[in-house]
């Protein structure tokens, strides 16, 4: 049996949180590097719905399913379409049309709920909190050492995992690549306490996701367990989302949105936007190549959205990333049973991830095609027949 490698972990999102709790499970030392100011620093970020054959199994491996089971929202797996006019194209909760079965068994979950569940099976003091990466560098001894934002340095590391997200410190260490701009972008809002406050357009949202969909643009609303998040998206230049002249974090920023981008759509759409009551956000969306892979490193890699940042129109990211964390906890813990060095084992864990991670992509450029389709919500509605047709076909 190999030396107890000391992991250091950047970034304390699921994926990183994840890892963490895997790692501890098979007693291997790590520490969560979190540039939060503390736990309570991140209370929004939607709802999740977690895939059986990556979410969920890394949190059985976890031992994490039973405490999930608690705040699953299983009735939030329903989806409705309409159209721009209101026309309902598709309503799971009614029966009327449906996605192929390979959709089933995907509860739901806030991002802060699942994100409170890893923390709080972590050991005491596993995550540092304020602490903004600046740099990786080593010392003597052919350790790592990282220092932070606050002139703090913290060293004595053999590998340290980026799961520090889009714009990832740790990526920029072993390549050059930088995400690219979707092509997506739009408005983020939310609409708290919409039951009691706004039971209408709850009743339009349904348990689920509600989607409206015209010509290469969207209004996506999502009901959570304390409201619904609405994103206002499209196919717009970059620049829009600095360039307008509108403050988009303003209360007139949703007044501008509907009147620019969606100003011929349905009354009840739009109030899903004018009617938010949280602070509104600029929303362009990133991307990194489909194909992305980076020089391997004997001590670094990355995880999750530095890995592979991907629009979120598959409904995969967190998922990724979350079987990202078994795998690389699955290679590191096998190198040091078998006595292997631990660089063998991150450069198995990235070819395998970089396989999965660009089949995913092409399948999320494919759903981000159907989103933005010049078409609207019909497109999505015949690709989703046409896929339980080959269902049928294969039974």
């Amino acid at each position: 049996m190999m030396a107890m490698p000391r992991i250091a972990i950047i970034g304390g999102g699921p994926g990183g949180l994840t890892l963490a709790r895997l790692l501890q499970k098979h007693s291997v030392a790590c520490t969560v590097f979190e540039k939060d100011q503390d736990r309570y620093a991140c209370q929004r970020g939607g709802s999740l719905d977690l895939h059986p054959q990556s979410g969920q199994r890394a949190l059985r491996k976890a031992g994490l399913w039973e405490e999930f089971n608690r705040h699953a929202r299983r009735e939030a797996e329903t989806l409705r379409i309409f159209s721009p006019k209101g026309d309902k194209l598709l309503d799971e909760s009614s029966g009327e049309g449906g996605r192929p079965e390979d959709f089933n068994d995907r509860p739901e979950v806030d991002r802060r709920v699942l994100r409170r569940i890893l923390l709080d099976s972590l050991k005491k003091d596993t995550v540092k909190w304020n602490s903004k990466l600046s740099e990786i560098g080593e010392t003597a001894n052919g350790k790592l050492r990282l220092q932070f934002s606050n002139g703090r340095e913290e060293d004595g590391f053999d590998v340290a995992v980026g799961a520090d997200g889009a714009w990832s410190k740790v990526r920029s260490k072993l390549t050059e690549q930088k995400p690219l701009y979707s092509g997506i972008g739009g408005l983020e809002c939310f609409i708290s306490k919409a039951e009691s406050r706004k039971p209408d357009l709850a009743e339009r949202v349904g348990k689920g996701m509600c989607l409206t969909l015209g010509k290469e643009r969207g209004i996506m609303a999502q009901t959570n367990s304390d409201g619904i998040q609405i994103y206002a998206f499209a196919r717009i230049p970059e620049a829009w989302h600095t360039e307008s002249g509108v403050d988009l974090t303003a209360p007139e920023a949703k007044q501008y949105v509907i009147d620019t981008l969606y100003s011929d759509w349905e009354t009840t759409c739009k109030r899903l936007v004018l009617e938010s009551d949280m602070e509104t956000k600029a929303r362009p969306l990133y991307m990194l190549p489909v194909d992305f892979e980076w020089p391997q490193n004997s001590q670094i890699t990355l995880m999750g959205d530095a890995a592979h940042l991907m629009t979120p129109f598959a409904g995969v990211g967190v998922n990724v990333a979350m079987e990202d964390a078994l795998e690389l906890c699955g290679a590191i813990v096998e190198a040091r049973d078998k006595g292997r060095p631990v660089a063998e084992a991150l450069q198995e864990y990235e070819v395998k991830m970089w396989k999965r991670a660009h089949e995913t992509a092409k399948l999320n450029m494919m759903y981000q095609g159907l989103f933005f389709h010049k078409r609207g919500g019909i497109a999505m509605v015949e690709h989703f027949e046409e896929e339980k047709l080959a269902e049928q076909g294969k039974a």
